[in-house]
């Protein structure tokens, strides 16, 4: 069997508790047996999980176990759009998955970033809306989120793929390389060339830990097997040399031409980090006629690239964005402060993890798979030292 991403969400179970256990605010909802739940002044009622909301439709229920009071959302992306069919777009399913339950109001507010420079207008709209919680999307949105923070101290901001900065900011970061380095082992178990690859958007925390770790995979399985599977795009011992386009833009030319340089070296399996990127590299092996594999990052790429590609991808390293983001709005709406904390998503919280082979299944030795669960155990249980093989930088 396959091990599978929980989206455990950011802190929700502890949102979950607290909201049932107590009463509101002057003591304006009471909860019994987890069955009934009425709002004072808003005559707001639910009972065995069925809820009938006021026309201010503020207080509403999940479950028949939690109460939440709507708050107003806003999501900020960075330069790669809500489009990019991975970081962006999880953390936007978030936010509606959050409208959803209840914890966020109806039709939170989406602001896309066509640069950096979008960065503070768009938050500014946002407050301007009146949003109660801001979610930027990214580890380069930090310095934006943390000023407008600073300045805003009534605002709750979530801050995707960084640590909290600020006592009103929660923060949202991911061990990508755990669940990288069992992507790099498979990999490169399944490379007919003895050759992978990798390469990135730009050589940031949150886009090289992931090249970092499926490098370190591949390292182990060579050290395991007596192998010598080759690594093109990055060096664990020199990352600055790692191969980058600059763009996470899917349309520049840069984007291909990075691919087929390391088809060109003889690599036939491929990790390419930062949103859509991927896709021209599979267009390119696809016209080539390559029997190689793509390795997709965050959301299951299988089901969120399109499906002319579906055969080209193996696996994908998951993270648990979606969720931690409506794990945040809903301990919001259940009235627990954020601010000042950080999540950590890890493969011992389910936090990160890789998808199902989908079209590779069969494809997949059972020998090798075992080989890559029992790599992941060992992360999480420490038998693979963190030192030894991977840079343990969250992101």
């Amino acid at each position: 069997m396959k091990r599978y991403l929980r989206y455990l969400a950011l802190i929700s179970a502890l949102a979950l508790v607290l909201a049932a256990c107590g009463d509101g605010e002057g003591g304006d909802t009471t909860t019994t047996a987890g069955e009934a739940t009425t709002t004072a002044g808003d005559a707001t009622t639910t009972a065995g999980g069925e809820t009938t909301t006021s026309a201010a439709g503020d207080t509403t229920t999940s479950g028949g176990e939690t109460a939440f009071t709507a708050v107003k959302a806003c999501f900020v992306t960075d330069d790669a759009g809500v489009d990019d069919r991975s970081f962006n777009a999880s953390g936007w399913q978030g936010v509606q998955d959050a409208a959803a339950s209840g914890a966020a109001q109806p039709d939170p507010i989406l602001l896309e970033s066509a640069s950096e420079a979008d960065y503070q207008p768009n938050v500014e709209t946002c407050l301007a809306e009146g949003a109660e919680q801001i979610v930027g999307s990214g580890f380069k949105l930090g310095p934006t989120i943390e000023t407008f923070a600073a300045a805003n101290p009534d605002v709750q901001f979530t801050l995707i793929d960084a640590a909290s900065n600020g006592p009103n900011v929660a923060g949202t970061e991911f061990q990508t390389d755990e669940a990288a380095f069992a992507a790099g082992y498979l990999a490169a178990g399944m490379s007919q060339t003895g050759i992978v690859a990798t390469y990135g958007g730009v050589n940031i925390p949150t886009v090289s830990i992931f090249m970092d770790g499926y490098a370190r995979g591949v390292a182990h399985y060579n050290e395991v097997n007596g192998a010598a599977v080759q690594v093109l795009g990055w060096d664990p011992a020199d990352p600055e040399a790692g191969v980058m386009t600059g763009v996470f833009d899917p349309a520049d030319p840069i984007v291909r031409s990075t691919c087929e340089s390391q088809l060109d070296e003889g690599a036939d399996i491929f990790l390419p980090v930062g949103g859509a990127i991927n896709l021209p590299c599979g267009t390119a092996m696809q016209d080539r006629g390559i029997d190689g594999a793509l390795i997709g990052v965050d959301a299951d790429a299988f089901d969120a690239m399109p499906a002319e590609f579906q055969d080209l991808w193996m696996v994908t390293i998951l993270k648990g964005l979606a969720g931690a983001v409506t794990g945040s709005i809903e301990a919001h709406a259940s009235g627990q402060p954020l601010g000042g904390s950080s999540y950590v998503g890890n493969l011992a919280n389910d936090g990160v993890g890789l998808s199902d082979y989908h079209s590779w299944t069969d494809r997949v030795p059972p020998e090798l798979d075992a080989e890559v669960q029992q790599v992941l155990a060992d992360i999480e249980s420490g038998t693979i030292t963190w030192e030894k093989y991977v840079v343990g930088a969250g992101g």
